[in-house]
């Protein structure tokens, strides 16, 4: 599961306009339609990229963005991962170095979600030592283009 240039070149358009035709896209990477109809359908099915539509979460009605920063016993990483990953306000989850070992943001539609998550959801998990949430006030910046390097979804790494 590796990207090669064509593969590359295929997501930065897709990540520029995820709707055009492939036949657009091959005229854009200097490739053929069904080559770059199928270099997609590989990628996708593969996990190496989703064509998703990302809106804010303040668009959507959400009126609380946290990350949450977590210090925790790692014999007890995998659970705590899985149950995170579960939570259908959370977003993001990476196992981390550093102060922390778990970051995650969270979208929540208010203040009083936001202790719910914190006081049913996160702090009873086993091997949870310290927690620290930080209320994102404005997205300044808030995209998915990450150049080359793709979001990897249900990664078991």
């Amino acid at each position: 599961m590796t990207m090669d240039e064509l593969d590359h070149a295929i997501l930065e358009v897709l990540q520029t306009d995820a709707r055009l035709p492939n036949r657009a896209i091959a005229s854009k990477v200097g490739s053929s339609e069904p080559t770059v109809r199928r270099r997609i359908e590989r990628l996708v099915e593969d996990g190496l990229i989703k064509i998703v539509a990302v809106a804010s979460p303040y668009a959507l009605g959400y009126q609380v963005v946290a990350i949450i920063g977590m210090q925790i016993d790692r014999a007890y990483q995998r659970q705590i991962e899985q149950a995170l990953c579960n939570l259908p306000n959370v977003h993001f989850v990476g196992l981390t170095l550093g102060s922390y070992d778990v970051v995650l943001e969270a979208w929540l539609r208010s203040t009083d979600e936001l202790l719910d998550l914190l006081a049913d959801h996160i702090a009873p998990l086993p091997g949870v030592q310290r927690v620290e949430p930080w209320q994102v006030l404005k997205l300044s910046k808030y995209n998915y283009d990450w150049g080359n390097q793709p979001s990897i979804t249900n990664s078991h790494h």
